[in-house]
């Protein structure tokens, strides 16, 4: 694996404006500490990844991120005002395309599933149309659309789902997995699509176990590990800070390294525990 930064959209070196700040965010379930004061902004057109193993946040992140929990302390803000004050409307300017929610119905034709999410947001068939065509094209979604969505492969459901999150035309995108089970096709097309959606304006929080996404999308990361913020900043910063023998490095080979001695620490620390 090589590290392929060439996706990357360059011209947004210089600082956006936050669409998205999470500040000192904690969040636990019972004795389980899952997030611990993390802090994290997403500026528009930009493309943010988290980096963890399983179990390090990532999920509990976006979930916080997106409204679906309450963090028990610090705050998520969109353009500076605390999501919780602003209730239905936020949906208006965020969606998420998360592991574990549908956006699609499965009984429903292609077609049918954007009419009915249009209308949830005061849109015409023919409006709806107008916005979710061009995408629908650029992902190879056409000959779908008239078919029964349960009848579609995983990929091309999580395409679709892509397009509904889409619909309201959102300053900011949050993903979890969103490649997860996608063939190579439907991986590199899901991928052009989020870049083309950053380049454009859109503020992307992104979290993948899979290397290459993060490597070929993220303009900058977050690396978190038992609910801490490890590292915050440019990917290519971290691909620097973290090479060794002089040249970058693959992000696996670089997160193989972090995480095996966060292991090899804690058999240390149980080994001792036993002696």
């Amino acid at each position: 694996m090589t590290v392929m930064s060439s996706t990357r959209n360059v011209s947004n070196a210089a600082p956006h404006a936050a669409q998205l700040s999470i500040s000192s965010v904690s969040k636990s379930y019972g004795d389980v500490h899952a997030l611990m004061s993390v802090s994290l902004t997403v500026p528009a057109g930009r493309i943010v990844g988290v980096l963890g193993p399983n179990g390090a946040g990532k999920s509990t992140l976006l979930h916080t991120a997106c409204g679906l929990l309450e963090p028990d302390a610090g705050d998520v803000l969109f353009q500076g005002a605390p999501i919780r004050t602003l209730g239905p409307k936020l949906y208006n300017h965020l969606s998420c395309v998360l592991e574990d929610s549908a956006l699609t119905y499965m009984f429903l034709p292609g077609w049918e599933n954007l009419y009915y999410q249009g209308a949830l947001y005061g849109l015409s068939r023919r409006r709806t149309r107008e916005r979710c065509l061009p995408m629908i094209r650029l992902l190879g979604l056409e000959r779908h659309m008239g078919k029964r969505v349960g009848d579609w492969s995983r990929g091309t459901q999580q395409k679709l789902a892509l397009v509904t999150a889409m619909i309201p035309r959102p300053q900011v995108l949050i993903l979890d997995e969103p490649t997860l089970g996608l063939d190579v096709v439907s991986k590199r097309d899901f991928m052009r699509t989020v870049r083309q959606l950053a380049d454009e304006g859109t503020a992307v929080l992104l979290a993948s176990h899979q290397s290459e996404v993060i490597e070929q999308l993220a303009d900058d990361v977050l690396l978190i590990e038992h609910g801490h913020a490890l590292w915050s900043g440019p990917y290519d910063r971290f691909i620097a800070d973290h090479s060794q023998g002089g040249g970058p490095e693959p992000l696996e080979t670089i997160l193989l390294r972090i995480f095996d001695a966060d292991t090899g620490d804690d058999d240390d620390e149980d080994d001792e525990d036993n002696e």
